[in-house]
């Protein structure tokens, strides 16, 4: 399965042309279709966009372009701006905002030529370590939905270990990176 493979098997096969951007972006959502409801590690995901970047990735590949995450599907914690979508870091706070730009982070994955979706759950304001303080619900651990997948960036661990994306980007101040890998089972 495609939602399966590592960063680099991911570009290998995109780079022989053994699979799209397309098709790897389409067996991501349905993995999160068929998981998420008990995982509960993505908050949103505009499919619309999501599949056109995966477009715009399949010709970029079909140029020659050597991007060296062209095609590749990033996962992105609540608390990192992506222009145009949400941004609530996990708070009713911010319940109605909308970024108005991207972080430097994300617009670094986009000149990689990473497909950038997604809103995963974190812990409020990334304060906590179990993601089970957010305001829209907790995160539960993949491996066994009884148990957390730490925090704060535990949207984007249980992710990967639910295999929804290729990768996901969180943040770490504390821990909030390391163990919520550690705890998923997963390389942070």
């Amino acid at each position: 399965m495609l939602n399966r493979l590592t960063i680099s098997e991911l570009r290998a096969k995109l780079s022989k042309k053994a699979a799209s951007a397309k098709e790897v972006m389409q067996a991501c959502l349905a993995q999160i279709q068929r998981v998420d409801p008990q995982v509960r590690a993505f908050l949103s995901v505009d499919e619309k966009d999501a599949l056109a970047q995966a477009e715009a990735a399949d010709r970029a590949i079909a140029a020659g372009l050597p991007q060296p995450l062209l095609g590749v599907p990033i996962a992105i914690k609540d608390v990192l701006a992506v222009k145009g979508q949400p941004l609530k870091c996990g708070s009713i706070i911010l319940d109605k905002f909308v970024s108005p730009y991207d972080a430097t982070a994300i617009a670094k994955l986009r000149k990689a030529g990473a497909i950038v979706f997604g809103r995963l759950n974190m812990d409020e304001f990334a304060m906590g370590s179990s993601t089970e303080n957010s305001a829209f619900g907790h995160t539960r651990n993949p491996w066994d939905i009884e148990r957390v997948p730490g925090g704060s960036s535990g949207g984007s661990a249980a992710a990967v270990a639910a295999d929804e994306c290729i990768a996901s980007l969180g943040t770490d101040t504390g821990g909030s990176i390391r163990q919520p890998a550690a705890l998923c089972g997963v390389v942070g």
